[in-house]
């Protein structure tokens, strides 16, 4: 990712597997942080720096397969000898034992969402080939303030993973199965008199609603018993 010049957000890459192959597993070596992996367009896999041995297993048919690779950056170790933490894929990509080549590679570092286009269709229903989640897909709300700005809490505690943004700024990550927090501070002044707009970019299970509270839930606490 930094040698594309890009410090955070997503970068996307895409190459072709020729075939006919056997199912092998996809595994990614250097990644850093989390991977979305699709087969043809079709959701294969999630990957995570955390289990450097996973892989995904993918066949290849004699027509062969269009692999996608989204990895999303997570922020930075800040200690240790391990400062130099880089992003996106920094080895390689194997299918079985064989090194993939000839990436495109996209930077979408997401420092300017004015280019979405919020006029389309909704996106396809699930279905039997079309699994549930693990889809990565913008969403946008929107909200009336009738009473001037105050802080406020955004609950995600209802996704799964991912950003949001409030009126164009960046209110940061949120990762509820890990959690333990369930909502982000949206600050006082982020807010407008009137109409606010709120987009969310989840990347695995995304929710119905996004509740606005007036108060912060930071999960269940840990109880340490010391002896």
């Amino acid at each position: 990712m930094e040698r594309m010049g890009q410090s955070h957000g997503l970068i996307h890459y895409r190459t072709t597997v020729t075939g006919p192959r056997p199912a092998m597993p996809v595994r990614i070596d250097g990644l850093g942080d989390r991977a979305y992996v699709f087969a043809d367009g079709a959701p294969l896999g999630i990957l995570d720096r955390n289990a450097p041995d996973a892989g995904l297993d993918l066949p290849v048919g004699e027509a062969g397969v269009v692999l996608d690779v989204l990895v999303r950056a997570q922020g930075r170790v800040n200690y240790g000898p391990l400062l130099d933490d880089r992003k996106g894929i920094w080895r390689g990509v194997r299918h079985g034992h064989q090194q993939l080549f000839e990436w495109e590679i996209r930077p979408l570092p997401l420092t300017d969402l004015t280019g979405l286009d919020w006029s389309g269709e909704r996106a396809e229903a699930a279905g039997p080939d079309r699994p549930a989640g693990r889809r990565p897909a913008f969403h946008r709300f929107t909200h009336t303030l009738a009473d001037g700005p105050a802080d406020g809490f955004l609950d995600v505690s209802g996704w799964g993973t991912g950003l949001i943004w409030l009126n164009g700024f960046l209110l940061g990550h949120y990762d509820t199965p890990r959690g333990p927090q369930r909502t982000l501070y949206a600050p006082g002044p982020l807010w407008h008199d009137g109409e606010n707009e709120i987009i969310v970019l989840e990347l695995e299970h995304p929710g119905t609603e996004l509740p606005l509270r007036d108060r912060p839930d930071l999960g269940r606490p840990t109880v340490v018993t010391l002896q």
